[in-house]
């Protein structure tokens, strides 16, 4: 098995070859004494292109002797120009007792020990100088200056720089000289000016830059081809200005001592490697680079047979992180511990050392997935803000007890908010996590999380308890169960059960930033379904809870205790005929509105007729509904009838057709399309003024719901229709990129017969619903809404939306919206939106307009300085001059920390409390709501760990076109 060595896990170079260099020498054995004398050639013409030699040479002590028979096919060899490759070179396959190495003609049969299985390995050595101290001091300077990359020197008569390249630009292309960022720092930077160039000089022989998109929301590291499987199957390429072989056991370079194979490269003044012992030693400026490691250190000793090393004084970075940090001593006791020794590291990119964390020792564990440190302190822009004398963490996505990020937050109802959780991992399929609150206002809440992970199931339990609430001064509490269940490839199970104390609880003590859209009700449900070719059944049951104190029990939804929806379809292969039947019973409950029972019945025949650019599709049902109803309570007056039936006909036509042809503009291809549509609709009226309502009301109008078989939603109600829908839609489309450039649709419904049919309760209308504006039926008009729907993207960053419906009645627009997005990247965008609604269905004596809607409503995110970024949203009511939604804030993010603030103002209700800080004052309506305002900030140190709450999702809600970073 291949052995191999693992800095900051991982993989590591291999050393087990020979060498000779035949260039300058001329051997013969001594047929008495046995030993070899070399002599020498004569010096080369060319002085400066090969290395001096003396012609009297003594005889070669303790080198590996050459059999006799390998002397008798040694030719005189030609020295090789400086840095010029040995001639013949060839791959060598070592196998695992013997290897041999051609360099020149000659081979040299050696034993090792470093591989059993067979490599390849090319060398490559220079002609070898008598020593001497100058020599030696030109060698060095030499090493220096030939180290591939940029060299800069300062010319002593006009003081310029003179720069030279060696070898290929490790970027291929012109890029800044990062510098440290100037400011106050109380302590010594952790790492010096020449740190920091080692650092700048390990990231360019990496193949990309690990920063390079870290600022960047969901950027990630660039696509590379990686080298790493390659290994094995690579050779071993060795270069050094010097090299020599003892006793067939150990090989020594020097100068320039350059080691490739696939991915990994190593460069040092010297390299050893005992083949007795399999360990190899590297010494003086040790550069060392594969795709998932770059490290510098002055000396390396690496045990390739027990997975061991030492590296002392090493800088190292970890580009998949990415991270970078320096070690005085590195100790891999094996293949999976790696002890550390005065550690800092840190994940801001070369240059910059804004968060730096510091240790005694550390310690890492792959088989546990834990790291543990000593002595361990956290500084920031240069001031310590953080000590632990013991602590560990995980060194892997496994998960492990311990605290989290604490968060922090304020609120007008709650006041300032302090959350510091602790994760429990109880056993690999389930875990907890406690989350204690304190709010400076109200007192202290404890609340947890257990979630759990069967073969068949997953699913949590939420719990929140506060004691006592200072300002109500009683206990709240809320619960709340998921759960999903599949069962078997066809059965599943759905869960989500949820109970508060009181109405307010989520405006006083809930997450202010997950409360984006307010909703008046909590929603519990359960289902079980069944899911099969051709075959839909699902059985549900659904409570509602409200947390709004306008709405009183009288207003909640009802419940359904059950629901159970059959649904069945086929498709026939030998004609056009599909087959549908939709079935429903529901069992309707409230404590103060009539209850019933409700069962409907929908089977549908449809005859799809379709070509390339054409289809028809026309469709014929049945549907059947039948009621039986009770009162809720006793005493109450008594039904008119408990028993109510229903039968209606449906009958539908739908047909369109595509028309495309190629266009030129601009020198630009497009492909344009015109696509008509008419869809007839037939329902026969029948008076259903005495079937109450359960859950039906009317479907918003938009160019979708014209083609829609009923104006209601669910079946308490079906419209009675004669009408005809007409649309045309047209796109342009770029014939190269394949995007959408231009959408705009047009359609509007042609009424043959005035719509008796309404949400009326026998003369009586149920609260949702309103008389029609005086002077105005809408009921009775011949032409619906002209409606008209456009999306034009103007250029490639910017883009247009907008909606209209112009009332043909009225002869004006009755509503409106336009939405304008810019985004240039992913952190630079902005958006302007404008939201008009007209009431034209109920009426208004008041003259406030509660049912009208005038809306503006802009939102950015943009960089503004230095890595500072503003973002926020107002979303303003010009009708009623006052805020709906706001907040403003700034973001600063660079490589290695990011931190968010903002203050928002929301509302929360459709009541208004006279007095927030009193409780019991009355409650009044108000279109303007409960307002709030509250403030709230995220540090976070990449890499590490953060505090505060987190505003990435929240941005996402509120921001279009806003995408989190791929590390939130």
């Amino acid at each position: 098995m291949r052995r191999r060595l693992l800095l900051f896990f991982l993989p590591s170079i291999y050393a087990p070859v020979s060498i000779a260099n035949e260039a300058l020498w001329n051997c013969v054995q001594n047929k008495d004494s046995k030993e070899w004398v070399c002599v020498g050639e004569k010096e080369p013409a060319d002085k400066t292109s090969a290395a001096k030699v003396p012609v009297d040479a003594e005889p070669v002590k303790d080198e590996q002797p050459i059999p006799t028979k390998a002397v008798e096919n040694i030719q005189p060899a030609v020295a090789e120009p400086e840095r010029g490759p040995v001639e013949n070179t060839e791959p060598l396959s070592v196998p695992a007792e013997k290897a041999e190495v051609k360099v020149g003609a000659p081979k040299l049969p050696v034993n090792t020990k470093a591989d059993k299985d067979t490599q390849q390995v090319s060398v490559k050595a220079k002609p070898i100088a008598q020593p001497s101290a100058d020599s030696n001091l030109k060698k060095t300077l030499q090493t220096e200056a030939n180290r591939p990359g940029w060299t800069c020197d300062a010319k002593a008569a006009d003081k310029n720089w003179d720069c030279k390249l060696v070898g290929a630009d490790p970027k291929g292309q012109t890029r800044v000289i990062e510098a440290s960022e100037p400011g106050m720092s109380l302590l010594t930077p952790a790492f010096d000016h020449n740190e920091e160039l080692t650092f700048s000089n390990l990231k360019s022989q990496l193949k990309y830059d690990p920063w390079q998109n870290c600022t960047a929301p969901g950027g990630g590291k660039p696509g590379f081809v990686p080298e790493k499987d390659l290994r094995d199957a690579s050779p071993l390429d060795i270069d050094s200005d010097y090299a020599e072989i003892f006793e067939n056991e150990i090989y020594s370079y020097t100068g320039n001592v350059e080691m490739t194979r696939a991915d990994q490269r190593s460069v040092s003044n010297k390299a050893t490697y005992d083949t007795v012992s399999e360990t190899l030693d590297l010494q003086g400026s040790v550069y060392y680079s594969e795709d998932e490691l770059a490290l510098h250190s002055e000396s390396a000793s690496l045990n390739l047979a027990s997975d061991q090393a030492r590296l002392r004084e090493a800088l190292f970075i970890s580009p998949a992180t990415p991270l970078r940090g320096r070690a005085k001593t590195i100790y891999r006791d094996s293949s999976t511990i790696s002890r550390y020794k005065g550690v800092a590291y840190t994940s801001c990119r070369p240059g910059n050392q804004d968060w730096v964390v510091h240790a005694s020792e550390l310690k890492m564990n792959k088989i546990s997935g834990q790291g543990s440190a000593k002595n361990a302190w956290l500084e920031f822009k240069g001031t310590p803000v953080f000590y632990s004398p013991y602590m560990s963490f995980p060194i892997d996505n496994r998960r492990l007890s311990g605290f989290l990020a604490p968060s922090f937050g304020h609120t007008q109802r709650a006041g300032l908010t302090l959350a510091t959780p602790y994760y429990w991992n109880i056993a690999p399929n389930y875990d907890a996590t406690i989350r204690p609150r304190y709010l400076s206002n109200r007192g202290a809440l404890l609340g947890g999380e257990f979630r759990y992970l069967t073969g068949t199931s997953k699913g949590s339990a939420d719990m929140e308890f506060m004691p006592h609430d200072s300002i109500l001064n009683k206990s709240r509490y809320l619960l709340g169960f998921k759960d999903a269940s599949q069962f078997t490839p066809h059965i599943s199970s759905n869960l989500n059960l949820n109970k508060v104390s009181d109405k307010t609880y989520f405006t006083d003590l809930g997450n202010a930033l997950s409360m984006s859209t307010y909703s008046s009700y909590l929603v519990s449900q359960g289902s079980l379904n069944y899911l099969n070719n051709g075959v839909s059944l699902r059985g549900s049951a659904t409570s509602y809870e409200s947390i709004d104190p306008a709405i009183t029990d009288a207003g909640l939804p009802y419940r359904t205790l059950p629901r159970v929806n059959l649904n069945l379809n086929h498709t026939f292969g030998f004609m056009p005929l599909n087959t549908l039947m939709d079935a429903e019973y529901a069992y309707f409950q409230h404590g103060t509105l009539v209850n019933g029972q409700r069962a409907n019945v929908r089977p549908s025949v449809s005859f799809p007729l379709q070509a390339a650019s054409a289809f028809l599709t026309p469709k014929l049902s049945l549907q059947h509904t039948q009621y039986l109803l009770s009162n809720p309570k006793e005493g109450a007056a008594p039904l008119v009838s408990s028993s109510i039936s229903r039968t209606l006909p449906v009958f539908s036509a739908d047909s369109g057709l595509y028309l495309e042809k190629d266009v030129n503009f601009s020198n630009r291809s497009y492909l344009h399309t015109l696509e008509p549509r008419l869809f007839y609709l037939y329902i026969p009226r029948t008076d259903q003024s005495t079937i109450p309502i359960f859950d039906s009301g009317i479907t918003d109008f938009s160019f979708n719901s014209m083609f829609l078989e009923n104006r209601f939603s669910s079946v308490d109600r079906v419209q009675d229709a004669n009408q005809l829908s007409a649309a045309l839609t047209t796109r342009l489309v770029d014939a190269k990129s394949g995007r959408e450039k231009l959408k705009l649709s047009v359609g509007q419904i042609a009424y043959f017969q005035d719509r008796k049919v309404n949400l009326d309760v026998g003369g009586i209308l149920p609260p949702n619903y309103k008389e029609p504006l005086p002077g105005y039926f809408p009921d009775t008009d011949k032409l619906s809404n002209l409606v008209t729907e456009l999306n034009f993207g103007l250029t490639d960053h910017l883009s247009l939306g907008s909606g209209a419906q112009w009332n043909p009645h009225l002869n004006r627009v009755v509503r409106q919206n336009v939405g304008l997005h810019y985004q240039n990247g992913p952190g630079e965008i902005i958006n302007l939106g404008y939201r008009y609604r007209k009431n034209i269905v109920y009426p208004d004596f008041s003259g406030l307009r509660p049912y009208d809607i005038i809306n503006s409503d802009i939102s950015f995110h943009w960089p503004v300085y230095n890595e500072w970024s503003a973002v926020g949203r107002w979303s303003y009511s010009l009708l009623n001059n006052n805020t709906q939604e706001s907040f403003i804030g700034a973001e600063k993010e660079n490589c290695c920390w990011r931190f968010r603030v903002i203050g928002r103002r929301w509302i929360s209700g459709i009541g208004v409390n006279s007095d927030p800080n009193n409780p019991n004052a009355p409650v009044a309506l108000n279109a303007t709501g409960i307002p709030q305002t509250g403030v709230f900030f995220q540090i976070e140190l990449k890499g590490l760990t953060g505090i505060g709450t987190k505003l990435e999702q929240f941005f996402e809600q509120q921001i279009k076109g806003y995408r989190a970073p791929k590390d939130d």
